[in-house]
């Protein structure tokens, strides 16, 4: 009984139990993400076969116009995907509206470069529809490699901005799978 009692001996099971009742209730100090709603995802899923088709029927179209019209390509050039990484998609989803909610979702809207390359554009919105138009990362004119030097400085200005400058296929194209043969 006195080992039980004796001071300083309580000190340590009682700081392991905070450590696994604070593991356990999922405070854990930092923003966690939102969990993700399921059934808002299922209408959204398709069949990796029906992906494929999609596509595949997209590249036929693609390869069909180029044939009837040879300037098509040199006028407007779809390419076959556009991939940006999980940053992209993290920074829009993070902003929130005028009321302070978080988006609900990225709106890809198509724009056409200089070049006829046909491009995705990527804004967050809100829960009623809007799209959330806030200044999403200053790059305090510091050089970007690829990037010309106006481009940065645009960026550096405090304005609401987009997202693009995806990695293009053909040129940056994934290893052959069903959705995309080569």
């Amino acid at each position: 009984m006195n080992k039980i009692l004796r001071p300083g001996s309580w000190i340590l099971p009682v700081l392991l139990l905070l450590i696994v009742a604070f593991n356990l209730s999922g405070c854990h100090g930092g923003s966690e993400e939102p969990p993700i709603n399921l059934d808002s995802v299922k209408t959204h899923a398709i069949s990796v076969a029906e992906a494929a088709a999609l596509t595949a029927n997209f590249r036929n179209t693609d390869t069909l116009l180029q044939k009837k019209c040879p300037d098509f390509k040199s006028s407007m050039d779809f390419g076959y995907s556009e991939a940006f990484n999980s940053d992209t998609y993290r920074i829009l989803l993070e902003q929130k509206d005028s009321l302070g909610r978080r988006a609900a979702g990225i709106r890809i809207y198509y724009g056409l470069g200089k070049t006829g390359q046909v491009q995705m554009v990527m804004v967050p919105y809100s829960q009623d529809g809007s799209d959330i138009l806030n200044h999403l990362v200053a790059l305090d004119n510091k050089p970007v490699p690829g990037i010309s030097p106006a481009h940065t400085d645009s960026l550096s200005a405090s304005g609401a901005q987009a997202m693009e400058q995806g990695q293009h296929c053909p040129t940056y194209c994934p290893p052959p799978n069903p959705i995309q043969p080569q």
